[in-house]
């Protein structure tokens, strides 16, 4: 959701389907517990439930943000079914109070402020506040389960005397339905009360809609089946509010037949002094009178406590099937479960969609296919991976023939919504999402159910790439949805995306396919990282990257905030020179309140913007979006700064509304307090969720190619000083590699590959994870490998496994190595299937390296690799890096770890492919 969210913001078995090269850090143990971070005091004024299955209902404020002017109170404001979930069943669902001991009536219930969370067990708990500035003489709670694969709502209230004298106090618990068709012909339905069951039912069906019950688990002073146009102290169906405000009872009609119909209960009761009662109802929609009735049934057959437990163990079942976190601060643990229930709460039963928020009244039902793309991915990496898939394939099913996708869609039907396009995010977000589920889940169902759809996703960026002159994939609005231009945000998902998509296709078997992905995900890649003063520009201005390109091929330098996504899922890697720089960069532009952080220089969504949900909510431009603030505490986990994302962690929480509710889209730098018009949004609870899981090692979005597209022009000096040669790669780009080594050795573990070339050689130096290496014919012993295809791509033989049995990721003729416990740098051939030695590599320096900082350089003649003797500007050929290991104990040698490159040979004022930098 965003600038334009009314304009929104925002704001992815033989097979090794590797993530990430370096495992995040993990969560050390705490000593003793921290004091629990609170939140802040402002509460979410609008609140989804789900009964998992069929049914979701909305709860709902006095005011659902400050420009409201509604004339409900809290309540439940729309009940829906799956039969026809674009009709709200109902006007609300409310209570109203009289307390007859001080003769006051609360019955104007818009005057009433109010507060509500989920607790850890998936019940909504609500609050009764202030009623026009005054305190009521007790407290009144109102909770809420809408218990998991059953029927019905059961609604308890518990009223708390605590003074010293009895208080009487009368209750009005009613409904009132909606009827779609009033003012139309054959607009006229019925109620009833069910004295057996102790129940009023509402038939609908003469307006074409369903059944609506509200029964009581305890007796009730009166009841009401009313015309709510009725409004006549005298008639027998009137109104119940009426009567209810005029001396506190109903008039005991059991039956009507109106337009515009009501049902209520009243409770007259007495609370003792320091004591509580509680009153409990049950609520249901239900398409036909038989299923009402048995859901009421089912209801009444329990008592209202017995229900409240069976939603927390069901919702204790569903968190058990995910990752748990454990801190110390348990204000982190509360809030990780809630943004967790909130999200779950929020899911459409039926179709998998989301909202982008709970608070219908600024983006009223819309789906953005970004956000709920996002909050599916992170559910996936919190181990929710059923309601991810079911979203997967929502958005499979959404897609344009093209394999685009639309903007925004109905919750309840999933049909189009219009909105601002195109905003080709979500591709890149679908590439990366889909590919992860299927790397958690192994499903091979998934993989070919979702490959049609996830391959034209995949061709629209490949396929659009050749026609850009700037060499990126298609412009877009983007996250923010302003100007249509080559943002970062989107091109570095395109990037990644296609990353993505290559173990997919590598998965179907579809290797050629892969590598095509792998060029144009190179091509954009190095575009992002080419300096903005080239032709074409690139977004790399010296200090930190560019929001974006524009269409016409300048440069829109804001600093951006959504940028830092780059390096959230690895387009960008953390460690590199880049990184740091641009963080840098966007904190000291856009960092307020300690740890918040705005989306760009001088952004007034929030503030006087014309299209500002709720108009001057924030008080101030730049208000902090706590999607950017988990941006920035994942990319402090991935660098392992673990203190600054725990800060972070608790900042987050900090700013949360009451009991642990996730943000809107922003909070203010003012008040400190989230912003009510866009709140609960759940993809910001899953970016709290996911940056929880990150923390402790359990969860990480990025995704590294399977292999890198590589070239750059340049002479490096190799010396048998390696520490002194390394500053002369500081420019050069760098390759993460994606797996881990077999053995689990950090000496024989690539972290990273350089490479360039000159006229006459190639340069490789590669860096491992341990930071050091054995010494000259020392255990263990190791051996550096590169295998090569012809450059020249001649009909010498190959073979597709490495010399001591390793599957190599391309299919090599030639093999060039050294061993650490000699001194020969050796060339190998394949003959009759098999690595045959070939001859000793002269006139360059043999592979180096150095024992303190696990760095290994390599001098390879360009002739050695090519069956001409020459290699010429354009040639090519598919490389794969090995370490070998000896094992100490057996002193077997193996394979350990291979990185897979394309590289090309470049020359002299080219521009580079990238890559990181150093």
């Amino acid at each position: 959701m965003g600038y334009n969210r009314l304009w929104k913001r925002g704001g992815l078995a033989a097979l090794a389907l590797s993530l990430v090269g370096t495992a995040l850090p993990m969560l050390a143990p705490a000593a003793s517990a921290d004091t629990p971070t609170s939140p802040t005091t402002q509460s979410a004024t609008s609140l989804y439930m789900s009964n998992w299955t069929d049914s979701m209902n909305i709860w709902m404020a006095s005011k659902l943000s400050q420009n409201d002017t509604g004339t409900y109170g809290p309540r439940i404001g729309e009940m829906r079914i799956s039969n026809d979930f674009n009709t709200n069943q109902i006007k609300d669902y409310s209570g109203f109070f009289r307390d007859e001991t001080h003769s006051v009536k609360y019955d104007q219930i818009h005057s009433f402020n109010s507060e509500a969370y989920y607790d850890d067990g998936g019940i909504l708990r609500t609050k009764y506040l202030d009623y026009g500035g005054s305190n009521m003489p007790l407290t009144v709670t109102k909770d809420y389960a809408m218990v998991p694969n059953q029927n019905f709502t059961v609604a308890t209230y518990t009223f708390t005397n605590s003074g010293s004298s009895a208080i009487n106090y009368n209750l009005l618990e009613q409904i009132h339905v909606n009827n779609k068709t009033l003012g139309g012909t054959n607009s006229t339905n019925s109620a009833s009360y069910d004295s057996a069951r102790n129940a009023l039912f509402v038939n609908m069906s003469n307006s074409g809609q369903y059944y609506v019950a509200l029964g009581a688990f305890q007796t009730m002073t009166g009841y009401q089946a009313a015309n709510d146009a009725d409004s006549s102290l005298s008639s027998s169906t009137v109104a119940p509010w009426y009567t209810f405000d005029d001396n506190g009872t109903l008039k005991n009609n059991a039956s009507v037949t109106a337009a515009d119909i009501s049902v209520a209960f009243n409770k007259s009761f007495t609370i003792p002094a320091n004591s509580s009662v509680t009153l409990s109802f049950v609520a249901t929609v239900r398409d036909t009178l038989a299923h009402a009735q048995s859901a009421v049934d089912t209801a009444l057959g329990q008592t209202a406590s017995y229900w409240f437990t069976q939603t927390q163990s069901a919702y204790a079942t569903w968190l058990s099937g995910g990752k748990p976190v454990s801190f110390a601060d348990a204000g982190i643990n509360s809030a990780y479960k809630r943004s967790l229930i909130a999200i779950k709460n929020s899911i459409n039963p039926v179709s998998g969609a989301m909202p982008a928020t709970t608070n219908p009244i600024a983006y009223g039902y819309k789906v953005w296919a970004r956000d709920s793309a996002v909050t599916a991915m992170i559910l996936d990496q919190a181990g929710f991976t059923a309601e991810a898939e079911k979203y997967w394939y929502w958005l499979r099913d959404r897609q344009q023939s093209d394999g685009s996708f639309k903007t925004t869609f109905n919750l309840w039907d999933s049909s189009y919504v219009s909105f601002v396009e195109p905003e080709h995010d979500a591709i890149g977000i679908f590439l990366i999402g889909a590919y992860l589920h299927y790397k958690i889940t192994g499903s091979s169902t998934f993989l070919n159910n979702i490959w049609t759809g996830y391959k034209k996703s995949a061709d629209f960026i490949y396929n659009a790439i050749g026609s850009d002159p700037y060499q990126f994939g298609p412009a877009d609005a983007s996250i923010w949805e302003e100007t249509v231009e080559y943002n970062i945000f989107t091109q570095s998902l395109y990037a990644t995306g296609l990353d993505a998509a290559q173990y997919m296709a590598r998965a179907k078997s579809l290797p050629s396919l892969a590598d095509d992905y792998n060029g144009v995900a190179s091509k954009i890649r190095t575009s992002i990282n080419r300096d903005d003063t080239w032709s074409p520009k690139g977004m790399w201005n010296g200090t930190n990257f560019n929001r974006a390109v524009t269409t016409s091929g300048g440069s829109n330098t804001l600093v951006d905030a959504s940028s830092m996504a780059a390096i959230v899922y690895g387009t960008i890697d953390a460690a590199s020179s880049r990184a740091s720089s641009h963080v840098s960069a966007v904190l000291s532009h856009l960092q307020h309140d300690t740890y918040g952080i705005a989306r760009y220089d001088s952004d007034n969504f929030y503030y006087t913007s014309p299209y500002s949900p709720a108009g001057n909510e924030a008080q101030s431009d730049e208000p902090s979006w706590p999607q950017m603030t988990s941006y920035h505490a994942l990319y402090s986990i991935y660098k392992g700064d673990l203190t600054t994302a725990l800060a972070e962690l608790k900042w987050m929480v900090s700013r949360m509304g009451v009991g642990y509710m996730a943000p809107g889209e922003a909070v203010s730098r003012i008040t400190l307090k989230p912003l009510p018009s866009t709140m609960l949004e759940p993809v910001t609870a899953a970016w709290f969720v996911l940056t929880a899981l990150a923390y402790g090692g359990q969860a990480d979005l990025r995704v590294i190619s399977p292999q890198a597209n590589v070239g750059a022009y340049k002479t490096i000096s190799v010396t048998t000083n390696v520490s002194a040669d390394l500053s002369q790669y500081s420019n050069v780009p760098y390759y993460l590699d994606n797996n881990a080594s077999a053995s689990g050795s950090g000496d024989t573990d690539i972290q990273r590959v350089y490479i360039s070339n000159d006229a006459s050689n190639l340069y490789v130096r590669i860096k491992n994870k341990s930071g050091s290496l054995s010494a000259f014919n020392t255990a263990p012993r190791f051996a550096v490998m590169v295998y090569a295809e012809d450059y020249k791509h001649g009909s010498a033989s190959s073979s597709s496994t490495g010399m001591y049995g390793g599957t190599l990721d391309h299919a090599a003729q030639y093999m060039v190595g050294r061993w650490s416990d000699s001194n020969d740098f050796s060339a190998f051939r394949v003959s009759g299937g098999s690595w045959t030695f070939d001859h000793t590599i002269t006139g360059v320096t043999a592979p180096q390296w150095s024992t303190s900082t696990g760095d290994i350089e390599m001098v390879i003649p360009l002739s050695e690799l090519s069956s001409t003797g020459a290699v010429a500007t354009g040639d090519f050929s598919n490389l794969n890096v090995v370490l070998v290991r000896q094992n100490p104990t057996t002193s077997a040698w193996t394979d350990d770890d291979v990185q897979a490159l394309h590289d090309r040979i470049m020359t002299s004022g080219e521009a580079w492919f990238y890559g990181n930098v150093q």
